[in-house]
């Protein structure tokens, strides 16, 4: 296949976010989210940081100039992305940097952002913010400013990848499969649950990964319930050893893949047996399930059936998009469907990963098993090539 061309696909991007935020009537979006400023715009800085300080924004109109507000002193890391026109000193409210100054300077945010918006999109213009914090808000709606929810449109946006974001999707995988591969060389009983999550954190960054969104690895009774973080807890022979890899691994991938195996030279007990057996078939028929113009509500009606022995701890959903992190779709178990799925289709281009656990209440252990997959006119491809424990079966 030809080289990836990072251009094209940064300039892929920034067409679908303009595409989907003038479909929903916005001018120009002002995107606080560290996965939708660097899906807009290919511009990143300090993901993990300024994800939980408002610090870095950028301004997107539907046509016009693209404004990057930036975190003082880091302005120069744009100076080549050619999308973005121009980068200022981003405006801070947030009260470690305010204090008691926090809505004074709220309002000098606002008044610039209000400024910039009627200059490029006019008098009348519809501000979209993928995050709304109340201190700015307030001061752009005193301002007149009409402001809507720009997340949904950065959601659709991303979607749907271009044949070139699906390479790099693949190339990601394949480290976070390495990085599996290598932490389960040292899998073995007497080492602790930290210290296998540290291997996959090690080999993901050495080879161009950038961080891990959770801490899911965990053995014997931590893995039932799921969601029990990684600790000191030392691995014994036996045991089940189920993670969530979770790792960002290179150019901002969230490669996600799930699996289970037993430590030491030990076969599965009949109980872990029956667990892998099933969560595998579960995985198993609800990935055959997808195709593009599929429904949400078709594939909760055909999908698996689980025994209602494990209903009580299944997983929060079957099926979600991914790409730089846990993105749209999202399809719920039928149990949770009434009160939370939204309606939708599978679409030819999105990458999805499907889900399935299996442990009953009370149990010793539980299985976890997850595939992320790219949806194709002719129904789903593997983007993972990790193995699973097929002798189990």
């Amino acid at each position: 296949m030809e080289a990836i061309g990072y251009d094209r696909v940064s300039a892929y991007r920034f067409e679908r976010t303009r595409l989907m935020l003038a479909e929903a009537g916005v001018d120009a979006a002002i995107l606080f989210d560290p996965l939708n400023l660097r899906y807009a715009t290919g511009s990143r800085n300090m993901q993990v940081w300024s994800s939980h300080h408002m610090v870095r924004y950028v301004f997107v109109p539907v046509s016009g100039p693209v404004v990057l507000f930036d975190y003082g002193g880091a302005m120069h890391l744009s100076d080549s992305n050619t999308l973005i026109s121009e980068t200022r000193p981003a405006k801070s409210w947030d009260y470690f940097g305010s204090g008691s100054r926090a809505a004074e300077h709220a309002t000098l945010w606002a008044s610039e952002i209000a400024d910039l918006l009627r200059e490029v999109c006019g008098q009348d213009a519809t501000l979209g913010l993928d995050r709304a914090d109340l201190l700015p808000l307030r001061a752009l709606d005193r301002l007149g400013v009409h402001v809507v929810d720009a997340k949904g449109p950065l959601e659709l946006a991303r979607s749907v990848k271009s044949t070139e974001e699906i390479e790099i999707i693949r190339g990601s995988m394949q480290v976070c499969t390495d990085a599996i591969t290598f932490m389960r060389q040292h899998a073995r009983p007497g080492v602790s649950e930290n210290y296998l999550l540290s291997l996959l954190n090690q080999y993901n960054i050495e080879h161009g990964g950038e961080h891990q969104e959770t801490r899911c690895l965990a053995s014997g009774h931590h893995t039932n319930p799921w969601f029990t973080e990684a600790s000191a807890k030392i691995i014994e022979a036996g045991e089940m050893l189920v993670f969530d890899s979770d790792l960002v691994g290179p150019n901002g991938i969230f490669t996600d893949q799930t699996r289970s195996f037993v430590i030491g030279d030990c076969r599965p007990a009949p109980e872990q047996r029956t667990n892998y057996a099933l969560a595998y078939e579960q995985l198993q028929h609800n990935l055959s399930l997808l195709r593009p113009g599929l429904t949400f509500e078709e594939y909760i009606q055909a999908s698996w059936q689980m025994p209602d022995l494990y209903v009580p701890n299944r997983y929060a959903e079957m099926v979600h998009g991914i790409g730089f992190g846990v993105e749209y779709p999202l399809v719920y178990f039928r149990q949770d469907a009434p009160a939370w799925q939204y309606p939708g289709e599978f679409v030819e281009g999105m990458t999805v990963c499907v889900e399935s656990y299996i442990g009953a209440v009370g149990g010793p252990d539980g299985v976890k098993l997850e595939q992320p997959a790219l949806i194709t006119s002719t129904g789903p491809v593997a983007l993972s090539d990790c193995p699973f424990e097929l002798d189990y079966l």
